[in-house]
This record gives structure tokens, sequence and C-alpha cells, in this order.
């Protein structure tokens, strides 16, 4: 049976005396030791041998088109169960905590640690989840036959999870919730990015690996380092990274080598959907619970796309939605713009207390904090103001952030 190196099928042995023995599709000078041609003159005997010895079939990303067909089911099964849909397509953000979605206070704050092995698989839009499979099919079909669907298996696995502990960690309690498979998919562009250097591969074959990691990898990494912020999980990404380069790195360090971790690594997608299945039981053991609870929060359908309708339409959804944060807050934006001080402080502290008891109530709770912060400062109760803007200015959440230090809240 032919050595399988790098994770290619069907390579020649290559000659003794390298400390990491990678894959070459050319034959080699020396010669060929007899338990090798024993071996290759074996009738195939499973689908397993056939896969490896033919190069075609090998060459077929099989478990990345599963992938894909698995999440586009998770998505299908999502959208059935949606308590509303907003009008861009997004699923409410009440249905997504009911389905599994993270987030700091939900997973650190109530201990539901079962959310980490369930997110990954669940996506906010139908938009988020084309862009997701757009780029694991085109990374997948470059991977998954360099490295072998065991190793591919793995990192996909554990930059899974790495992305949620990366969210968990960098957002705190900011961001509200969190789905989405991209923690995972960045692991296996990292991977992408160290396998391009393996030193068999042509120029060609090199640079194509290198521009399609960095052509994903870039916009997925490179706003940590300018404060990211808005709705893209950037700190998952991270963690999926660093996962994904640390497993792909190991073979380099002699370890390991792609050939001889298959046989275990294969087990770990089967093991990561046996997690999966164990924390949508969970899921559903707490789904009813949370959708009750979600009939007394504004739908998504519902919400103001705009300042104006905001204001506009704040003293309805107030009347409606008391206990939603979010009303609070849109009524104390009416008043702002009637200059009612007294009457915005009031609702903004309103919507302080209880996004502080809802578990989507972060970013909430920091725009509440950021607007009384801007209300104290007009009214000249400056030391107030900079207190009250500290949370929101440490959360770093973009717009919030930017209207504070246009202010000088922000120390």
């Amino acid at each position: 049976m032919a050595t399988n190196t790098f994770g290619r099928r069907g390579a020649v042995v290559p000659p003794p005396g390298r400390s990491f023995q990678h894959a070459s599709f050319q034959p080699v000078a020396a010669p060929i030791a007899p338990a090798v041609v024993r071996d290759s003159a074996r009738p195939l005997s499973s689908e397993g041998t056939l896969l490896r010895d033919n190069k075609l079939l090998a060459d077929i990303p099989f478990l990345t088109i599963g992938l894909i067909f698995g999440l586009l089911l998770v998505f299908a099964l999502q959208r059935a169960l949606a308590i509303d849909i907003a009008r861009d397509g997004s699923l409410d953000v009440r249905s997504l905590i009911a389905q599994g979605a993270s987030g700091y206070d939900l997973v650190v704050g109530r201990g539901e640690w079962w959310r980490i092995g369930l997110a990954p698989l669940l996506h906010g839009s139908q938009w988020h989840l084309i862009g997701n499979c757009v780029a694991l099919f085109i990374v997948g079909v470059r991977l998954e036959s360099l490295i072998g669907r065991g190793w591919f298996s793995l990192i996909f696995v554990a930059s899974a999870v790495a992305g949620e502990a990366g969210s968990l960690l960098g957002n705190g309690p900011a961001v509200a919730v969190g789905v989405g498979a991209s923690g995972a998919i960045t692991g296996l562009i990292a991977a992408l990015f160290v396998a391009s250097f393996e030193p068999e591969a042509d120029a060609d074959q090199t640079i194509s690996r290198l521009k399609t990691s960095l052509f994903f990898g870039g916009p997925a990494l490179l706003p940590l380092a300018f404060g990211a912020s808005g709705n893209v999980n950037y700190y998952a990404h991270a963690g999926g990274a660093l996962a994904g380069a640390a497993l792909a790195i190991t073979p380099w360090l002699a370890f390991w080598s792609y050939d001889r971790l298959p046989r275990s690594a294969g087990m770990t997608l089967l093991a990561g959907l046996a997690r999966s299945l164990v924390c949508a039981g969970f899921a559903a053991a707490h789904y009813s619970s949370y959708m009750a609870d979600a009939v007394q929060y504004i739908r998504a359908s519902e919400a103001p796309a705009t300042a104006k309708e905001m204001a506009s339409r704040s003293l309805d959804l107030v009347t409606r939605y008391p206990k939603d944060p979010r009303a609070h807050l849109f009524r104390a934006v009416a008043y702002l713009e009637k200059a009612s001080f007294n009457a915005a402080e009031t609702e903004a502290r309103t919507a302080i207390s209880l996004a502080s008891s809802d578990v989507a109530g972060g970013p909430v709770r920091s725009g509440a904090q950021g607007l009384m912060a801007v209300l104290l400062l007009a009214q000249g109760r400056t030391s107030e103001a900079k207190a009250m803007a500290a949370e929101p200015c440490r959360a770093k959440l973009g717009e919030v952030r930017r209207i504070l230090q246009k202010q000088k809240l922000c120390g």
C-alpha cells in the first residue's frame, strides 16, 4: 500500500534521511522496500484503500461538500423554528438564543456551556450562511485533498471550539449572541496558509494556496488590528485561526505526520457530531422557556430601521413591549430630540436596568449608558458623564464609542 505523506494519496515513499517527509508525485531513485512492494500488490479490499489509491476520488472534497449540506439543513430547521424573521432575512435574536446561540451572559453567566458545541452550526441569515459556505468550499477544495480528511476534520472541529472561546474572551458581555461557522472556517484558512509552504509543491500550487488563504484570511483577521467592531465576530475568527495554524504546523515540528494521524483524527468529525447532538438535546430542553420569554420583546420584523423611525414609534413600542430595554432606549432618543432631558434620563436608566437582567441586553446596556453619558454632559455633570461612559468605552462598540470619543468622554 502506498504511503500517504502530507495528506496526499498514492505518493511513493521518499528516501530516508529527512526530518519531515513530504509527498512527491515523481518516482524516486531509492530502491523500494520489499514490504512496500507487497502492500502495493495487494488487491483493493476496502473503500478506504480505494480512496487512498485513486487520486481522482481522493481529491474530490467529499467532506467539504458534506459539511456544506449539513449547514444548509441546519439553517432550514432554524428558519422553520424561528419566531420571526426580519425584513432583511435575519432571524430574530430571540430565536437564535432559543436555538443555541452563544454569548457571554448565556454561557458564563447562566452556565449554559452546551451552546459552545451548537453555535458554530447556526447562522443568523441566509447571506451569513451563503458567505460561509462559499469560503468553506473554496478553501476545502484546496485543503482537504492536501492534508487528508482526518486532519481536515480535526482542524474544523478544534477551530470551531477555539472560535467560541475567542468570542467569549474577546467580546465579553458587550455582544449579545454569536452564531456561525466562521471560526471553524478561519481555522481551515490558517491551516491552508501554513500548508502552502510545503517544499514539494510547485510554485504555481504554492501561489494559488497563498492567494486563497490571504484573500479570505485578510478580511477575517485584519480588522482586529484597527479596533474591530460591528456585527462580524472577529474574535471568533482569531480563536479559530490560532487553532488551525497550530494544528497545521504540528507535523512540521516532527511530533506527527499527516500520513499517521487520519485513522484517529477521522473519528473527530463523528465525535463532533455526537457532541453537537448532545448540545442540541440541551437546546431542545430549554427551547420552550426561551420562546415563551421571546414574546415580551420586539420582533425582528418590527424593529425600527432608522433613528427617525425609532423616535416616531417609541411610544407604541414601549406600550406594547414594556420589558424590552430597546423600547425604552428608543423612547429616550425621542425625548432627547425634544430636549426633554429629565424624561430622557428616566427612560435611559430604565433601559439600563432592564438590559442588565436580559441575556441579549449587553449592546443595549452599552448604548443606553452612552446615551446617559451624553445627557449628563449636556447638563454639565461632567464627572458623572465620564463615569457612565467608562463601560461602553471599554466595550469598543463602534458607533457608541465614536460618539463618546467625540465628546471626549473616553479616557
